[in-house]
């Protein structure tokens, strides 16, 4: 009868002994919750700087105070179960798992805040802050799984280390993407390949539009049709793409464009046709200068007149060429900085390409279409005031309309 007895006062001194440790502990994560951190958060609403706000807004300060209860459980487990030592282990061995789990916690939170308070600063405000955040909770997570399996095993932390090290070729093929992605982002950064807000085109993955984020092993991309495209990071440095950061810094847009003039309306220019042509204000400089360059060449050599092909002779798609480039330089809404000309292309089957290279005073993607829109509205109908016909494949139209032969 003695023994039952000393069984049950062994046992029910145990239970005291565990209700008051869990009292003590619900009481200190009830002092922590509610005085602790209404204290820090009337701190926080008092204080100026931003830094505080980050914290509490991410529950850093919750998961803090919350260790305190695991701790006082974890430290006086030995006392509690002196008379059952067989329990003291495996319950030491859960709560350090516990543990190790808050602590994780704690530290992914305090880098998402840090993240925060770092994307504000003007320095940091391009750069892939999310990818150097994937990187710290992704190593916390690892660290923390190894922790688990040291307590689990009662091994330490080192060992396991030491071990994993003879196994990396099977721990780099497990995680090659995400080794990938982080090397890939190291070069994205160091060789300011694309950054937050960039307008990028990458025809082969039917992007077109702006990073909207760069992560561990994709970049996030809202196109301009407002969907959301995923590019593997690595693909930036292996595969081709267009940034156009460049246009945006340097606030103009080129515009690349070309007519492509029939080549049988080329023709000289004679005297009655160049008397035509100067009643055109924009080419009359380029005319009279022209003209009186080519007569005294010709005087010179002693050109015979009497064919047209003999000396030098202007022709209208050069006069028309002037009165291009004349018509931008004039433009308002063309920037004179940049390159400006008015050039021939390599002959084609339709014709004499003649391309417009200039650029646009915005990168305001509707002005900028109006401004292209309106500039070869205008050449396009200038065009025959010089003689010159513009080449469109035959429509129906023009067959039914006898402009073109039916054989």
């Amino acid at each position: 009868g003695s023994g039952l007895n000393d069984w049950w006062i062994s046992s029910l001194t145990i239970l005291i002994d565990l209700a008051v440790l869990i009292a003590a502990s619900l009481l200190a994560d009830f002092i922590t919750r509610r005085i602790v951190i209404g204290l820090i958060h009337r701190a926080v609403k008092r204080s100026k700087a931003t830094w505080d706000d980050h914290f509490f807004k991410e529950k850093v300060f919750q998961a803090l105070v919350h260790i305190m209860p695991t701790l006082i459980i974890r430290g006086f487990l030995p006392v509690v179960f002196e008379d059952v030592p067989g329990l003291i282990v495996p319950l030491q061995t859960i709560l350090s798992i516990f543990l190790v789990y808050q602590v994780v916690i704690l530290i992914n939170r305090a880098a998402r805040a840090g993240s925060h308070i770092v994307e504000e600063l003007d320095a940091f405000k391009d750069k892939p802050v999310r990818t150097v955040l994937s990187v710290v909770q992704f190593l916390t997570w690892f660290i923390g799984v190894l922790a688990v399996v040291s307590a689990l095993t009662h091994t330490p932390l080192a060992s396991i280390l030491g071990a994993l090290a003879g196994a990396t070729a099977i721990f780099i093929l497990i995680f090659q993407d995400a080794i990938n992605g982080l090397l890939a982002n190291f070069q994205i950064v160091l060789y300011d390949l694309i950054k937050k807000g960039d307008w990028i085109t990458f025809d082969k993955f039917g992007v077109d539009g702006d990073v909207v984020s760069i992560d561990l092993t994709t970049v996030k991309i809202k196109n301009f049709d407002n969907t959301i495209s995923s590019v593997p990071a690595k693909a930036f440095v292996t595969d081709s793409f267009i940034n156009w950061r460049g246009m945006r810094l340097a606030q103009v847009r080129r515009i690349k464009r070309n007519l492509v003039i029939d080549l049988e309306s080329v023709a000289f220019v004679n005297d009655e046709v160049l008397a035509e042509f100067k009643k055109i204000e924009r080419v009359r400089p380029y005319l009279t200068a022209r003209e009186r360059e080519i007569s005294a060449h010709n005087a010179e050599f002693g050109v015979d007149k009497s064919h047209p092909v003999n000396g030098r002779h202007m022709t209208n798609l050069g006069v028309f060429r002037a009165y291009a480039l004349a018509y931008l330089e004039e433009h308002p809404s063309i920037s004179n900085v940049h390159t400006l000309m008015v050039r021939q292309l390599p002959v084609t089957g339709q014709g004499i390409p003649l391309e417009v290279y200039c650029f646009a005073n915005t990168i305001i993607w509707p002005e900028y279409e109006s401004i292209a829109s309106d500039l070869f509205d205008h050449l396009i109908a200038a065009a025959p005031s010089f003689g010159l016909n513009l080449f469109q494949a035959p429509t129906a139209a023009s067959v039914r309309g006898g402009a073109l032969p039916l054989e």
